[in-house]
């Protein structure tokens, strides 16, 4: 069994805290476009503004972008001047903010640690969600999305990688425009569960859970049937971002949403999962949603030690 296992969402208050998704770059102004969520993008007037369906937008410059590439996240508060007040005028608050990127490009790999940095100090949670280059982009861009993750790991509480290479197993035949389409859901698909499940009271206990860790990867299962819970769970662990060992994750969070949950189901779910992370500490939650019909859906994230991008 695991090492500890405990409920989220079950505290005296029920507040649910005010969300916010920011779009980084083309990769993740696509991510966040269709979110039905208060929503930012920051992105250059080349990363295709117009089409970007986000009515709140940060239009950065070649010299903007430059700003951000040359200078450290932490000291970027203090010489960023017009367009650092542009930015947190842009951006603003909200309990938890989730940044989209896509990391290897400039954009992304530039701009995104500084606004990881710049959040933190104005929430409660900051979850990065950072999709990786293919193999066949080059060495050249997997380094800079290497020496990116670094820093956007030390200015965030959360960071969930997608390598686009392991897209490829779950959508090989796909066009890669389509493809990539698919990312978009995947990847947007915690954001959503954390965003109905958790409560104001849950967030600073998510935030020290992860804080040891930062990485984290992410697996989604979706079963019907009488025995619905425990397929879900055995797909979500077949997630192609667990390319590790899944026993030595330090933390692990699921969320399992039905449109008739019930006690009974979710304890077996959580059992299921805590049986396959033994030396894990697991934090749960449940939603009900109509929409699921006869399926229920378990979304895991597990938070790992340092792993190659």
């Amino acid at each position: 069994m695991a090492l500890e296992v405990s409920r989220l969402g079950s505290g005296e208050s029920r507040t649910k805290p005010r969300i916010k998704v920011v779009g980084i770059g083309g990769a993740g102004c696509n991510i966040v476009s269709d979110s039905g969520m208060e929503a930012v993008a920051v992105l250059k007037a080349e990363e295709g503004v117009h089409d970007v369906k986000v009515p709140k937008k940060c239009v950065l410059t070649p010299d903007h972008v430059k700003l951000f590439k040359t200078t450290s996240p932490q000291m970027f508060h203090a010489i960023g001047g017009n367009l650092r007040t542009g930015v947190f005028g842009c951006i603003g608050d909200a309990d938890i903010m989730f940044l989209f990127t896509g990391l290897g490009g400039e954009t992304g790999s530039s701009v995104t640690p500084a606004l990881a940095n710049i959040s933190r100090k104005q929430c409660k949670l900051v979850v990065v969600s950072a999709a990786l280059p293919f193999s066949v982009e080059g060495g050249e861009r997997k380094h800079v999305a290497a020496g990116a993750m670094e820093k956007v790991m030390e200015h965030s509480d959360m960071v969930i990688t997608y390598s686009n290479d392991s897209l490829l197993k779950i959508a090989p035949n796909l066009p890669l425009r389509k493809a990539f389409g698919a990312m978009d859901i995947i990847m947007m698909a915690p954001v959503l569960e954390l965003a109905s499940a958790l409560t104001m009271e849950d967030l600073l206990q998510v935030r020290s859970d992860f804080g040891g860790c930062k990485h984290v990867r992410a697996g989604v299962g979706i079963a019907s049937g009488l025995d619905r819970g425990l397929r879900a769970v055995e797909e979500a662990f077949t997630s192609p971002w667990f390319d590790f060992d899944v026993r030595t994750a330090k933390t692990a969070l699921a969320i399992a949403t039905a449109s008739d949950m019930d006690d009974v189901q979710l304890q077996k779910v959580v059992r299921d999962v805590s049986l396959r992370l033994p030396s894990t500490r697991i934090r749960y939650a449940s939603r009900t949603d109509p929409a699921m019909g006869e399926r229920m859906k378990l979304v895991l994230l597990l938070g790992v030690g340092p792993l190659k991008p």
